[in-house]
């Protein structure tokens, strides 16, 4: 998308993000922003087909996380917290002068809007989870581990690279993948250092935002893929239970990664969504 590669100095790194405004210039009206946060080890590069479907009636701000992608990789010391990712993405639209913004998130980059929300209640105008889980489940802890003592030794001994690509079938659904996408995801997520790799794995086991669920006001879309684990449908749909604004969406035929291999059909539901709430 960028030939040359934009950051923004928030705190003590250097975030690299995408923002991208097709809209008419000569409008008087403001345009709103969204804010498309990564999941595990992803970056900018997978929200490309988000900024031309949405970028013609909204600003589009995409980022690579603290320690993915191009931003600042943080020393391996580095203490991080849920709070201090989202408020590095709350910095970063000070830094752009973006007032509010509504927040997509895949995996994750989803737990992460539940927490600007909680944190920066007057920044958020929605919230929209893709395959997210405000808890992350034991199975998936114990699959992304590869046979070894936990997912921390399967990362040291493969490497990030090569762990995505003997993790690759739970994080996407493999019978949607166009040619050459599975070849490509696993160099992407590279870009994130092992290290951090651990510790961001580490930091999302531990989350669980359940118990704070009903106290985010803000319009909240949920989206699963009906492929996806049933243990997953279930749990967002107890998430979509606790949230007071929010409504579930399964989109058909879909198991993980849909917003880069349905992004069509996952925008037209995000539009949907606010339409309604509008």
């Amino acid at each position: 998308m960028e030939k040359n590669k934009t950051f923004v100095q928030v705190r003590d790194i250097n975030i690299h993000y995408v923002l991208s405004d097709f809209t008419d210039p000569w409008s008087t009206k403001e345009p709103e922003t969204f804010i498309l946060y990564p999941g595990y080890c992803r970056n900018t590069e997978f929200w490309k087909a988000w900024h031309v479907l949405l970028g013609r009636n909204y600003r589009v701000l995409s980022l690579d996380a603290r320690g993915y992608g191009d931003t600042t990789k943080p020393p391996e010391d580095s203490v991080v917290t849920p709070e201090l990712l989202a408020g590095d993405a709350i910095g970063l639209m000070d830094a752009l002068g973006i007032e509010k913004a509504h927040w997509v998130g895949e995996s994750t980059g989803g737990a992460l809007g539940l927490v600007a929300a909680l944190e920066h209640p007057n920044r958020i105008s929605s919230i929209t989870l893709l395959n997210t889980a405000a808890k992350m489940g034991n199975e998936t802890i114990s699959t992304y581990a590869l046979g070894e003592v936990d997912q921390a030794a399967a990362l040291r001994k493969y490497g990030v690279a090569e762990w995505c690509k003997q993790t690759l079938q739970y994080r996407m659904d493999l019978s949607k993948a166009p040619k050459g996408l599975e070849e490509w995801v696993p160099i992407e997520m590279a870009k994130t250092p092992t290290y951090m790799a651990i510790a961001a794995f580490k930091l999302f086991a531990h989350v669980d935002l359940t118990p704070r669920l009903k106290e985010i006001k803000v319009p909240t879309l949920l989206i699963v893929g009906s492929k996806c684990t049933e243990r997953r449908r279930s749990h967002m749909a107890e998430m979509r239970d606790l949230l007071p604004i929010s409504k579930l969406v399964e989109l058909d035929g879909y198991d993980y990664g849909i917003h880069f291999l349905a992004p069509d059909a996952v925008v037209a539901e995000v539009q949907h969504f606010l339409a309604e709430h509008s």
